[in-house]
């Protein structure tokens, strides 16, 4: 059972089942006490068991966790969208009968949306290699599910009275402000949830202190991703460059990045709408596998 706090924080994490969701999820239960505030953590994703086993992992005095599993961003977006709210939906109210506040303003919650689910392309084809088909199935998945998630978190966001603070983060890229060969398809989904987020951003900056957006590359993570970019690139330097990062142990801790993140969520000085990359905050010999394992990281 969680310790009751007057101040409540409800995190939706796509994509919590493993690697950098899953390390996200890890990285704001630890911070729930020194935030001062209980934090709801919906985590969301396909593989039930494996959602159970991190949001065991996770548990804490000041945390509550609720898996939302079975979601296939694959799927027709507004269904899987529809799932997500509702499970949002059914915590906020469950908060709200717990607490019975007399008036809205007696009850803030604070409210984030992390889109960390994504999947790679077929990084050993160049642009003209692709098909209709392969964009259009690649873009339902990794775009069109973005953007309709990111519509429906912020339509009830925003119509609920007792939203103090509304954040969306989008786990972000390097590949989206820079151009890599062999990465097309991923490169223009992930420009495309940017500047989704700055058009919020844009849309809401009247009110830019409580809604605020963020782009977040968290930097080349070690993990199943990195190994199959590793084993597929068509680049024969960006393999080689991995697979050096990858044996002198330089590939970013998920752990690592995922305490930035939340520091800078926490924090809530970056502009809305930004693209911060991990390595704007943090010094890359901080955040490496090797410093972690040997402790100097910080996290």
């Amino acid at each position: 059972m969680a310790t009751t706090s007057s101040a409540h924080h409800v995190f939706i994490i796509t994509g919590a089942n493993r690697g950098l969701g899953r390390a996200i999820a890890k990285a704001v239960a630890d911070g729930s006490e020194g935030a001062g505030e209980t934090r709801h953590l919906l985590l969301v994703g396909r593989n039930k068991q494996a959602l159970e086993a991190a949001g065991a992992d996770v548990v804490n005095s000041y945390t509550r966790v609720r898996i939302v599993g079975d979601v296939d961003f694959s799927e027709p977006p507004q269904r899987a969208t529809e799932r997500v709210v509702e499970n949002l939906k059914e915590v906020m109210s469950e908060l709200i009968q717990q607490n019975r506040p007399s008036s809205a303003a007696e009850m803030r919650i604070r409210l984030t949306l992390v889109q960390n689910a994504g999947t790679l392309s077929d990084l050993a084809k160049t642009v003209d290699q692709y098909d209709g088909d392969e964009v259009s199935t690649y873009t339902a998945v990794n775009f069109v599910s973005f953007a309709a998630l990111t519509a429906g978190f912020l339509a009830f966001a925003k119509a609920c009275a007792h939203a103090d603070r509304i954040a969306i983060v989008n786990i972000s890229s390097l590949l989206a402000v820079k151009a890599f060969a062999n990465w097309g398809l991923y490169a223009a989904m992930k420009a495309a949830r940017d500047q989704l987020l700055k058009v919020v951003a844009a849309e809401n900056a009247a009110d830019s202190q409580r809604i605020k957006t963020l782009n977040y590359a968290p930097g080349p993570l070690d993990g199943d991703m990195q190994a199959e970019v590793r084993a597929r690139v068509g680049d024969a330097a960006q393999r080689n460059s991995y697979a050096m990062m990858h044996r002198e142990k330089n590939l970013v801790s998920a752990c690592a990045t995922a305490h930035v993140l939340c520091g800078l969520l926490d924090a809530w000085e970056f502009e809305s709408g930004a693209h911060i990359d991990v390595f704007d905050v943090a010094a890359p010999s901080s955040l490496s596998v090797s410093a972690v394992a040997a402790g100097s990281s910080g996290v």
